[in-house]
């Protein structure tokens, strides 16, 4: 699904250059986190439109038996809601199951965004997986491990709702002097981000957010700032 919105937003090697990727880097990261949605959206209507009808057929034929019976001799519209009463369990369980789908994916794709721009704007990056969480370590482990001070850790979470204090602990252990944790959460707070401060932790926003809320914190950057100021510092040292 990401790969296809990257293609279909024209964000591939070739078309988009690594200078526009770092300029423009937040409204290129927001218009993949809102296209991304429409594409899920059009493979789950070629999908569900006909396999969940499909499989319930399969699954269920008494309860369509049924309803042709009603439909016969009571009319259509009784023999539809003979059917559709008598499969309402199973389609809430079905769409519920989609709904589950969508969060559960959500945070795995805002990482595969960070990924995707970090690799057209040649950004190095090391992905460390643990458990419910993916750190990037910019450039790469022997650098960090060489000299901390150059190093970067990104820390990519959708939302803020979760775990974000252990979260903010968990990256504090890294004792880098470098790390961003990088959300899409509209409803960032200012607790949020005095309680990231606390631990030496850059939150990174949206720059609407930045510049509505964030506006007196230096610890909170917009996406521009972080990918054409902090970033560009980082690089110098980089070989």
């Amino acid at each position: 699904m990401v790969n296809e919105t990257f293609e279909r937003l024209g964000y591939v090697e070739g078309h988009v250059t690594p200078d526009k990727v770092l300029s423009q880097f937040n409204d290129l990261l927001y218009n993949v986190w809102r296209e991304t949605l429409v594409t899920l959206e059009k493979n789950e209507d070629n999908s569900f439109a006909t396999g969940i009808p499909r499989e319930f057929i399969q699954e269920f034929p008494d309860k369509f038996s049924k309803a042709e019976e009603v439909a016969k001799t009571d009319g259509f519209r009784q023999g539809e809601r003979s059917l559709f009463g008598g499969l309402y369990p199973m389609f809430r369980r079905a769409f519920l199951s989609v709904q589950q789908g969508r969060m559960a994916r959500g945070g795995s794709d805002f990482e595969l965004y960070i990924e995707g721009l970090f690799d057209l704007a040649g950004i190095p990056y090391h992905p460390q997986e643990k458990e419910r969480r993916t750190d990037l370590i910019l450039p790469n482990l022997e650098t960090h491990t060489r000299n901390r001070t150059v190093s970067a850790v990104v820390s990519v979470k959708r939302t803020l709702r979760e775990r974000w204090a252990e979260v903010a602990e968990e990256l504090y252990t890294l004792r880098s002097h470098n790390v961003f944790l990088f959300t899409a959460d509209p409803n960032a707070t200012t607790t949020h981000a005095y309680r990231l401060a606390e631990h030496n932790i850059y939150l990174v926003v949206w720059d609407d957010l930045k510049k509505s809320k964030f506006q007196s914190q230096p610890l909170v950057l917009g996406y521009t700032e972080w990918s054409t100021e902090r970033l560009a510092v980082l690089r110098q040292h980089w070989t």
